[in-house]
């Protein structure tokens, strides 16, 4: 096994704690931002190659104490999800904006960004390996979008990918709205519903037609 995860007990709570948090305060505050990774062995390969502003969970799904936690670690409260770039890693994205666990964290003051894993590659660990640090700092790490931008594109990716047809219209529609409504404030739901609204034009066909 790569690991035996401990139990659970008094003095130490998986869902509380962020692996190597200890090591990554000082990277993080000189970053301007934390990156959270699924594995302990993804935020120890990111640590070896130089990207010590790296945390991990601790063997469970992230829970909004750790984000929170994570959000702390840089003066602007931003953080980095790079979670595994299969199906798995996605629906974590989703199931922490469907259970208001980003709202919550944004409101906070929490700056909460989703990297995307390049096809093909599963994890920081691998990527590293094949792409080299400086590589997948570049186009990993620094590209990464908000929260709302990043499930909307997986949203309108997939409706283009079915056709654009009139159903997959209203259930790509209804889910961008879903999004919208998840963001913190007014500003920012205007924002958002202002460009996905033209989003959701372009990806039909009628941007400036």
């Amino acid at each position: 096994a790569k690991y035996i995860n401990s139990a659970e007990s008094l003095v130490f709570k998986k869902r509380e704690t962020l692996y190597g948090a200890h090591l990554a305060r000082d990277a993080a505050r000189a970053a301007g931002e934390v990156v959270v990774v699924e594995g302990y062995l993804d935020a120890i390969a990111l640590h070896a190659a130089g990207v010590a502003n790296a945390v991990a969970c601790l063997g469970t799904a992230l829970t909004q104490t750790q984000l929170l936690a994570a959000a702390a670690l840089s003066p602007a409260g931003r953080v980095v999800l790079n979670l595994d770039g299969d199906e798995a890693g996605a629906n974590a994205v989703s199931r922490l904006a469907s259970q208001d666990v980003l709202t919550a964290a944004a409101a906070a003051g929490a700056d909460v960004r989703v990297a995307t894993m390049p096809e093909g590659l599963k994890d920081p660990d691998e990527a590293l390996r094949a792409m080299g640090v400086d590589e997948y700092v570049a186009g990993v790490i620094k590209p990464a979008v908000g929260w709302v931008e990043w499930l909307a594109a997986k949203e309108l990716a997939a409706y283009e990918a079915s056709g654009a047809d009139g159903a997959a219209f209203g259930r790509c529609a209804a889910a961008l709205q879903g999004l919208v409504a998840k963001a913190p404030t007014a500003a920012a739901r205007a924002h958002h519903a202002r460009r996905l609204a033209r989003a959701l034009a372009d990806a039909s066909g009628g941007g400036d037609a």
